[in-house]
């Protein structure tokens, strides 16, 4: 009997590894019926591989396949058919060819935005302290990229740096080591903007970087706590003013891939912040 238990997470990435290993033979094209024998077989690995018709291969596989396809046609990872039709091809599904943006994206590493389970499932497993203010924010940029609101993925993120921000903020208050050094952070930091709050955590900080790099095993995450937060905050604060400046599919994409490794240096600061006076 036909395994009915596939995981959706388990079912997107095993098309996403199929696309990744290209075309079989001398097709200049994939066909869906193809991808939903492969996800067939890969779920049923007991049985022996045979030939088997579209037609025999069940609803609970065929289905979400094709929905899966149709996700990746509305991001721009594939597109209908092959060729233009006539003797060139056929414009429409079940054909339908990786596009050049859709090869990029399945390239890249770790975390892939055009993914918003993946991506999250993969970021928790990285950084397990992460929280579901942050998650809620992130969750909403990565599904506004998705759907091809740039804008608006740029400003949820950088929503989402700054709530990592604001933790990082009580956790060096937390560390100070008097109540005057609280008072006077407390001061600095309490319902002001996020580039003032950004700045009174790095200057209570930066005595300590080579120190917590070392521990980090890093040669400097300067990095990660400047240059990464500062490219979020910056673009989000011209996505989110009326400046009239868009955001492209390439940046949002980037932003997004740089922002596991902000989170992950932010809660190891956190992390190392705690018992020990500053």
């Amino acid at each position: 009997m036909a395994n009915s238990n596939i995981e959706p997470s388990q079912l997107r990435e095993w098309i996403y590894d199929r696309l990744r290993k290209g075309l079989l033979g001398n097709a200049s094209f994939f066909e869906m019926a193809e991808i939903a024998r492969e996800i067939y077989w890969r779920a049923n690995p007991s049985q022996t591989p045979r030939p088997i018709g579209a037609y025999e291969i069940p609803g609970h596989i065929s289905d979400p396949v094709r929905g899966v396809i149709w996700e990746l046609i509305i991001q721009g990872i594939v597109i209908p058919g092959s060729g233009l039709g006539s003797g060139a091809g056929s414009p429409e599904l079940p054909s339908f060819q990786v596009t050049d943006w859709g090869k990029k994206c399945l390239a890249e590493g770790e975390f892939t935005p055009y993914d918003t389970g993946e991506y999250i499932e993969r970021l928790t497993k990285k950084v397990p302290q992460v929280g579901p203010k942050v998650l809620l924010y992130l969750t909403e940029s990565l599904n506004s990229s998705r759907s091809g609101s740039y804008l608006s993925s740029a400003v949820m993120l950088g929503v989402a740096a700054e709530t990592v921000l604001l933790q990082l903020r009580d956790a060096v208050l937390a560390a100070l080591d008097s109540k005057a050094k609280k008072d006077k952070f407390t001061a600095d930091t309490n319902g002001r903007p996020a580039k003032r709050i950004y700045d009174e955590v790095r200057k209570r900080l930066d005595p300590l970087i080579a120190q917590i790099s070392r521990d980090l095993g890093k040669e400097d995450i300067t990095a990660e706590l400047a240059g990464i937060f500062d490219l979020i905050r910056k673009t989000r604060n011209e996505a989110g003013h009326p400046t009239g400046r868009g955001i492209e599919r390439e940046e949002a994409f980037a932003l997004l891939q740089l922002f596991p490794s902000y989170c992950a240096v932010s809660y190891f600061v956190v992390d190392w912040l705690n018992g020990k006076p500053i």
